[in-house]
């Protein structure tokens, strides 16, 4: 590699001069731009809640009955079975309660359900 005088380098920018000048003005939240309308959905449901909440245990107590009792495959291999099913269950339900409430009830797209 040879460093002639007639290769471009690049050289760093000097951070001394405003490039842009800075942004003023009015900034619009969400709730005040127009034609944005707040969607009320429902709070989960019991079953939902119930099987976050076995969800969210299957693992740590997979992992403290395989270092208490050994036998590591089965429950790894189990943790992840259930995982992946209570995963897709509270997927489902989820899903349902979000699109119950999301369907436009007047103005365009309410006539596509």
């Amino acid at each position: 590699m040879t460093n002639s005088p007639s290769e471009q380098y690049w050289e760093q920018p000097t951070f001394t001069q405003a490039s842009t000048p800075p942004v003023t003005g009015e900034v619009l939240s969400g709730a005040m731009v127009p034609d944005a309308r707040r969607v009320v959905v429902a709070p989960p449901s019991s079953e939902e809640a119930t099987l976050r909440l076995i969800r969210r245990l299957v693992w740590p107590i997979a992992l403290v009955l395989a270092i208490a009792g050994g036998h590591w495959v089965p429950l790894l291999v189990m943790a992840i079975v259930v995982s992946a099913i209570l995963r897709r269950r509270v997927w489902e339900l989820a899903s349902r309660r979000l699109a119950m409430y999301s369907a436009p009830t007047a103005g365009p797209g309410a006539d596509l359900r």
